[in-house]
């Protein structure tokens, strides 16, 4: 800009004859100048340009490393999951298969109370036959009834008990009762009343090991004066 003005200035004071050369000369340097300054301005635009490009790339850059951070952050936290997910997967298939096991334990219990208690129920059934079966006996040995009576009483409860003998080995009372048992055509009044306590102590035996119910006391009959 300088030598801009400095060329007009010696325009004006030098002479007309050296003028028109002059002219030219500075209408070139002019040109000159002018071309220099269409090129300055246009460097420093690309310059310019250049840094912003520069600085909006390095602006992607950073950007692009904090998207793959972030990529690689969620790439394992997705690990993660996917690991805690099959894990309790894992831990869902052993539950379900402890509740399966369980479950089909239970059922085997169930079956097996279920059996036991077809069996107690058997049992119990035959302990109160045998109760049953002992209590008349207790009540029909009687010592005043006639001999042939009592003879075929005390016969069938030796046939009993020796049964009883056979079907609970185990139980002493019912051994020891088989044993004592007596039979006899003419029996005496004590074999009698022997016979009657061996029934009557039969009955009690299995009422008080099965849990049965005592039978009921028939009540005395009335006598008249």
């Amino acid at each position: 800009m300088k030598r801009l003005v400095l060329a007009c200035a010696l325009l004006a004071i030098v002479p007309l004859g050296c003028r028109n050369e002059r002219a030219e000369a500075l209408q070139a340097e002019l040109a000159k100048l002018k071309e220099e300054r269409v090129e300055t301005a246009a460097v420093e635009k690309a310059r310019a340009d250049a840094d912003a490009e520069a600085s909006a790339i390095a602006a992607a850059r950073s950007e692009l490393e904090a998207v793959r951070t972030d990529l690689a952050a969620r790439e394992a936290e997705r690990d993660r999951l996917r690991g805690a997910i099959e894990a309790e997967a894992q831990r869902a298939e052993h539950l379900q298969a402890e509740i399966a096991a369980v479950g089909a334990r239970a059922i085997a219990a169930a079956q097996r109370g279920q059996e036991l208690d077809a069996d107690l129920a058997r049992v119990r059934t035959r302990a109160a036959w045998a109760h049953d079966q002992a209590d008349v006996l207790a009540r029909e040995i009687r010592p005043g009834d006639p001999a042939w009576a009592t003879a075929r009483r005390l016969g069938a409860l030796a046939d009993f008990a020796g049964r009883l003998a056979q079907e609970y080995p185990g139980d002493p009372t019912v051994v020891a009762i088989a044993h004592e048992a007596v039979r006899a055509e003419q029996p005496t009044r004590a074999q009698a009343e022997a016979a009657a306590a061996q029934a009557a102590a039969l009955r009690d035996r299995f009422a008080s090991v099965y849990e049965l119910e005592p039978p009921a006391v028939a009540a005395a009959p009335e006598t008249t004066p």
